[in-house]
């Protein structure tokens, strides 16, 4: 391959116009193209969803209660807080809800009763015995008398009357406070409006008709509510606090900061990048080479992207911030190899190797990306990959023909002049290595942070809201009986046969008349539950399960656990899965390159040590691997690999030949790493989680694997070829 390279080169360096020409074609669709993408920021395009959770998740979008902005009202008495929400009905108008409709709630859950046991689980059934025994029937027709004989509970007779037992927790909790104990405890009604029990806080709810996720017109519709809130607060003492929440507000938010810190990001990368560039390279011209390089790389990735998907998450370029840092190594590490060869061909010819090497196990590991399941991972595994590509197709394509005949003039990175001796480094790397697995042994942590909720941008009065509300929606006794999407009506279609084979085994006759008995008892109506007892002596499957309509009727149906448990095993497979793939591909194209396998685990043996490394110090710094900074893997073996075959190669042609040759590869390691971590570390700075966790994780990865990169190679070099000298004549 190298002997066709240069051989393109010296042709195209005898028809240069042919070159500009060429380049210039190759321009006009990459800028086209790239003009043509769009963007959007939607952290769950990050999410490895099966199709089944992809449907759930577009029901679960489609609700009423995905779509709900809740404005929170908080003064100093309930009859102002009535006021207020008064003011903001008469400001806003339609679809603005001052308070919930209790008979639509109410027509869901006599709905959800009547479908009872495409509601039941495994956890259900095991205690279904013990809810008909005759004790824990007579239990229930007094809790049901003492809930219907309190003033204000009239409504729920009809909620009671379908499910008396309690089957389904959804309505009637503990204590027989409608929505459960915690949320009777909290919740209060006052006046038609509902609001917290200490009358503090007030709430009504708008339902955006653009769905959660539709980002840029619920921005505007937030805006809109906002500027009301505003001016209705500008007109009212300072004791008064008006603020909307829900989850259209926090995409909003979301979509607002990830765009702020992608540009920020890259500008700021940019900035400093540029920096560093000025100080190594005195001459403009080279710097301009370079910035050359990698804006073409970024023009070819970008149109390669449009050809995929006509969006992208502005994630994706957010993390190009890293991806600079990655690309620039390409020209400059034939810009700082120019200043000792006589020619840009020998240049050419002495770095080839390692730069396509280095470039196809990079493209490789990013590669590795694409049969994930999560869209936003599958764009930047084809955005990293083809910007590495164009990168390197113009450096060695086009960039030597516009570098300068004369050497580059490069200012050097001071480097330690003398080296340990072997046995102390020997001695200082195992202690260092052993201390980082003892503490990953003595101090065990999740590999993964599966909460949502943390990679999400909100407020910290947002944050604090949330906590609230979850502290009481998410009791245990509340949880959402699981209900599946369309895809899963195998599932559903098991759980009708398991409710008709239970009742084989029973007599549903002989418990219905205990319960009749018991009703009586207390003294209701024999008939009084005449709706259960037909769901227990004459129920049916649907002849054609229709999951959307039973979704729709009962949002509450969609269980956000059960996709939660599916998330977070698919992120542990894909962490598995990109390491396993990563680490391979490198390994096996070191080995082709070198040729020889020691040498190939000389190279590799860096990056695999750093993962040591890295779980040590992201559980000494409190960090933990989530959906977006799972990619690290690729660029521990994606960046990691291209400094170790320079390192490798430098010191194999030492070997070989006598000749000097690490010293020039160290100095342009040195430079792009510092770039590396430049373009990393300001990932550090942006205010969105996920950018931000990313730029942490990130940091800490590449700079374990940059010092293990120039350490460790020449250290085991030197006992390999030790002991070669020790027992063969054959040179490597």
């Amino acid at each position: 391959m190298k002997s066709v390279l240069l051989h393109i080169y010296d042709w195209f360096h005898a028809h240069r116009l042919w070159l500009w020409t060429g380049t210039g074609i190759v321009l006009i669709p990459l800028i086209v193209l790239a003009l043509l993408l769009r963007y959007h920021e939607d952290i769950m395009d990050f999410l490895p969803v099966q199709a089944e959770d992809r449907e759930s998740m577009q029901i679960y979008q489609s609700q009423q209660a995905a779509s709900r902005i809740v404005i929170i009202v908080e003064a100093d008495s309930p009859e102002r807080i009535c006021d207020l929400i008064d003011s903001l009905e008469t400001r806003i108008g339609p679809p603005l809800v001052t308070s919930p409709d209790l008979d639509t709630y109410l027509e869901r859950l006599q709905y959800i009763h009547s479908q009872m046991p495409y509601f039941l689980t495994g956890n259900d059934y095991a205690r279904l015995d013990s809810l008909f025994s005759k004790e824990a029937v007579s239990t229930a027709m007094e809790r049901n008398k003492n809930i219907l004989s309190m003033p204000g509970t009239g409504f729920l007779s009809n909620t009671i009357q379908t499910d008396p037992l309690g089957i389904l927790p959804l309505s009637v909790g503990a204590q027989g406070q409608f929505g459960g104990a915690e949320a009777q405890a909290a919740f209060t009604g006052y006046n038609g409006y509902m609001m917290t029990a200490d009358l503090k806080m007030g709430f009504c709810f708008y339902d955006t008709p653009y769905g959660a996720t539709e980002t840029q017109r619920n921005a505007d519709l937030v805006d809109s509510l906002q500027s009301q809130i505003s001016s209705l607060l500008s007109q009212v003492s300072d004791d008064v606090s008006i603020r909307l929440l829900g989850a259209p507000v926090v995409a909003v938010g979301n979509a607002r900061q990830i765009k702020t810190d992608t540009i920020l990001c890259i500008s700021g990368a940019v900035v400093f990048i540029l920096a560093l560039l000025l100080y190594a390279f005195p001459r403009k011209r080279d710097i301009l080479l370079i910035l050359l390089s990698v804006s073409f790389g970024w023009l070819f990735g970008m149109a390669a992207l449009r050809l995929v998907t006509p969006t992208v998450s502005a994630i994706v370029l957010g993390i190009g911030s890293v991806l600079i840092g990655i690309a620039v190594n390409y020209p400059l590490h034939l810009l700082v190899h120019r200043r000792y060869t006589r020619s840009v061909r020998q240049t050419l010819e002495e770095v080839l190797s390692p730069l396509v090497v280095g470039n196809i196990t990079t493209v490789g590991a990013f590669l590795t990306l694409l049969p994930l399941r999560a869209e936003a991972l599958r764009d930047l595994g084809i955005f990293a990959a083809s910007m590495l590509v164009g990168t390197i197709v113009f450096c060695i394509i086009v960039l030597p023909h516009l570098m300068s005949e004369s050497e580059t003039p490069v200012r050097d990175i001071p480097l330690p002049s003398k080296r340990l001796p072997l046995a102390l480094s020997s001695a200082g790397l195992v202690i260092v290595t052993l201390a980082a697995g003892l503490y990953l042994r003595l101090c065990p942590q999740e590999r993964f942070d599966s909460n949502l909720s943390h990679i999400n941008y909100m407020t910290s009065q947002q944050r604090a809201d949330f906590a609230y509300f979850d502290s009481i929606a998410n009791q245990e006794s509340h949880r959402a009986h699981p209900f599946l999407a369309p895809s899963a009506r195998e599932e559903l279609s098991a759980r009708a046969a398991r409710w008709q084979a239970y009742w084989a085994e029973h007599n549903a006759d002989s418990t219905v008349a205990v319960i009749r008995a018991e009703a009586v008892q207390a003294g209701f109506n024999p008939d009084a539950f005449a709706p259960f007892y037909t769901v227990l002596t004459d129920w049916q499957p649907m002849e054609k399960i229709d999951t959307y309509t039973l979704a729709d009727l009962w949002p509450g149906t969609f269980d956000s656990f059960t996709l939660n448990e599916h998330l977070t095993s698919a992120l542990s497979d894909h962490f598995d899965y990109i390491g396993l793939c990563c680490s391979l591909i490198v390994f096996i194209f070191l080995w082709l390159s070198f040729r020889n396998i020691w040498l190939a685990l000389i190279a590799f043996a860096p990056m695999a040590l750093s993962w040591v490394w890295i779980l040590a110090l992201m559980q000494l710094f409190g960090l933990q691997f989530n959906i977006v900074n799972v990619i690290l893997a690729t660029f521990i073996f994606g960046q990691g690999d291209d400094y170790t075959i320079f390192m490798v190669e430098g010191l194999e042609y030492e070997f070989r030949t006598g000749k000097p040759m690490l010293p020039q590869y160290k100095q342009s390691i040195i430079l792009s790493a510092l770039i590396m971590l430049v373009g990393i570390g300001i990932l550090v700075f942006a205010v969105h989680p996920a950018m931000h966790m990313l730029g942490a994780v990130t940091l800490i990865g590449m700079g374990t694997v940059v010092l293990l990169a120039m350490t460790l190679p020449p250290l085991l070099f030197r006992l390999y070829t030790g002991f070669i000298k020790k027992h063969t004549k054959t040179r490597v």
